[in-house]
């Protein structure tokens, strides 16, 4: 049993589908729609973790109002280098103290997706403890995956998962982020995943219901992005995508562009005397509290004093120093909400020193958002380019996600096509009701995989002798015969593919034709290589590299070692490989290259 999955900014869920009906599962019976669990995470300072509409209770119970209360802690000595003019670098040890929160009774964290967008962002402390983003991901699918198996009486571990069309523009990012995804889902007990670009899954859903063959627009717009599709779906032939765009545009830019409406009450307007990093700060409620640390707060109570008017940064001091964010927060998404159905609505918050009462109208919301306006128009004409149609060229535009509910992007979509083209689809089961859908048909359709690898990579012969078996590889396989390394990330392309577990104790091996092997069937053949080497080995330049990375843990798991991905298309027959540090090779490495197959049905003419 394979279920749909849709991992979100703002919320989550999963479904089954039966070939005639979809069954959505219920993941929070504490929430308004008890099928959707919003993806929110809560540890207390035991780290117990509470997950979706309870989090933000718990949250907001426990933490709004409360002081905050910062203290020096020792984060522990940290080796430090400087250059020196001497010539050669002068290498110490300091002592790192921090800032920590001490009144925190948890913290919540939100949109945990958008951690994906960023490539450098790789996790957080909470409570003494850091959680990578992939370990923080898989709570949430771990939660999802439990209230299926509950629901059906059965135990799953087949996913369709979806994925954003970008997590990034740099094709190595991205691949980083779906790496990490991946990684998630097999610590949530998923062994069987496969990806699906959010708004593809939709028109899958779209086609079983389509008994005209039609060309469709999907505008997917959801908490963290726009995902643009154009298909020809219906009838009795499959779906076929036309062209897939989009933007990193969210209903969190939306909510941001509020908050920066209400600067003013906080005394950070247009003529504010607050530095920029501080009124940055202002803007997302996870952010906010820093500003009660001493360095900000000395600077916040200094214009309050001698400020003309001291309201502003006495509701400033309020907001900062009594956790009040998230509740903020909360009235702003409220607002931006009834502004889909109002022409305007009251700005309610009072809270000790903060007393707003602001009347927002539709008007003025479309002002604040004109940048986004312009570039999802920007958007669609680019995807409408890719396809080489004409906004008359397209029979249905298809509206789905929570933000595509905002009436100035339906009123866009209205301009660029007919308004009788326009149709909506539930937000909240539209995604992961086409991943149900996917998930049926691979079942149905997909052929069943040889398990036995030895069957493509035969007679492994090394100079050095030593045994070299063949494995598939899957988060936690061992790559080496004689070293515990094992694989932590690895790209959905190269997961589960045969793979031939080296021997460590050959890193050193020179020779331009140290190890042989033959191939049943053509393949492409995958190197990955230190990734800190100065100069490859020159039997490795005839690969070509890969906008991939695999990241392998050393003996103690104490970092991952980020390896480079090479790859070259081999017929049936013989494949012969270099020693680890053959000619051309310059540079330190730790660890002996990884070989990776993937058996293809043909090798292209040259």
């Amino acid at each position: 049993m394979r279920l749909g999955l849709d991992f979100g900014t703002t919320n989550s869920a999963v479904a089954i589908y039966d070939g005639e009906t979809l069954h959505p599962i219920i993941t929070d019976p504490t929430n308004d729609n008890v099928y959707v669990m919003p993806s929110l995470l809560y540890l207390d300072r035991q780290l117990q973790v509470t997950v979706g509409a309870e989090a933000a209770n718990i949250y907001l119970k426990d933490e709004t109002g409360r002081k905050v209360k910062w203290r020096q802690r020792e984060a522990g000595e940290f080796e430090v280098t400087v250059a020196s003019f001497e010539g050669d670098p002068i290498e110490y040890v300091q002592n790192v103290n921090v800032l920590v929160d001490e009144g925190a009774n948890g913290r919540l964290l939100q949109s945990v997706k958008t951690a994906l967008f960023n490539e450098r962002y790789e996790g957080t402390q909470i409570f003494g403890r850091f959680y990578r983003v992939d370990n923080l991901i898989a709570i949430i699918l771990k939660n999802l995956k439990n209230a299926a198996e509950r629901q059906l009486n059965t135990s799953i571990n087949q996913i369709v998962l979806g994925r954003p069309v970008q997590f990034s523009h740099k094709p190595l990012a991205d691949s980083r982020a779906e790496a990490i995804l991946l990684k998630a889902a097999h610590l949530a007990g998923f062994t069987d995943v496969t990806f699906q670009l959010e708004p593809v899954g939709v028109t899958h859903l779209l086609h079983r219901s389509t008994p005209q063959r039609s060309t469709t627009l999907v505008f997917d717009f959801g908490g963290g992005t726009l995902d643009l599709t154009i298909a020809r779906v219906g009838g009795e032939v499959a779906p076929e995508i036309l062209a897939i765009g989009g933007a990193i545009i969210g209903g969190d830019d939306l909510d941001r562009r509020i908050m920066e409406s209400l600067l003013p009450h906080f005394g950070a307007g247009d003529d504010s005397v607050l530095p920029p990093e501080m009124v940055d700060r202002l803007r997302a409620w996870q952010t906010m509290p820093e500003l009660s640390q001493p360095m900000h707060l000395e600077r916040i109570r200094n214009l309050r004093k001698y400020s003309a008017d001291p309201t502003p940064y006495l509701a400033l001091e309020e907001l900062v120093t009594h956790n009040l964010g998230f509740k903020l927060f909360k009235e702003i998404e409220r607002v931006k909400k009834q502004l889909s159905i109002e022409n305007s609505v009251l700005f309610e918050f009072h809270q000790g020193a903060i007393n707003i009462e602001q009347v927002i109208t539709r008007r003025k919301f479309e002002k604040m958002i004109n940048t986004e306006v312009q570039d999802i128009r920007d958007g669609i004409y680019a995807i409408l380019r890719k396809a080489n149609l004409k906004p008359s060229d397209i029979d249905m535009v298809l509206r789905t996600g929570g933000s595509s509910l905002v009436p100035v992007f339906r009123e866009l979509l209205a301009t660029i096509f007919a308004p009788d083209k326009l149709h909506d689809i539930d937000p909240l089961v539209s995604v992961v009701g086409g991943f149900a859908v996917n998930a049926f048909d691979l079942d149905r359709y997909r052929k069943p995989r040889k398990r036995n690898p030895n069957k493509i990579i035969t007679h492994i012969y090394s100079q050095s002798e030593r045994t070299y078996p063949v494995y598939r590889t899957q988060i936690g396989e061992q790559c080496y015969t004689d070293r515990n390394f094992k694989i932590n990330r690895i790209p959905s392309t190269l997961n589960n593919l045969p793979a031939i577990r080296m021997v460590n104790l050959d890193k050193e091996a020179d020779s331009d034709d140290f190890l042989r092997f033959t191939l049943t069937q053509p393949a492409r053949v995958y190197i990955v290589y230190e990734g800190t080497v100065k100069k490859l080995p020159n039997w490795l330049k005839r690969f070509s590299p890969q906008n991939v990375h695999l990241e392998v843990d050393d003996d103690f798991a104490l970092i991952s070692r980020k390896m480079h991905v090479y790859a070259r298309q081999f017929p049936a027959g013989e494949v012969i490989l270099g020693g680890n540090m053959a000619q051309g090779y310059e540079g330190d490495v730790i660890i002996n290259y990884i070989i990776i197959v993937e058996p293809l049905s043909q090798i292209p003419h040259a």
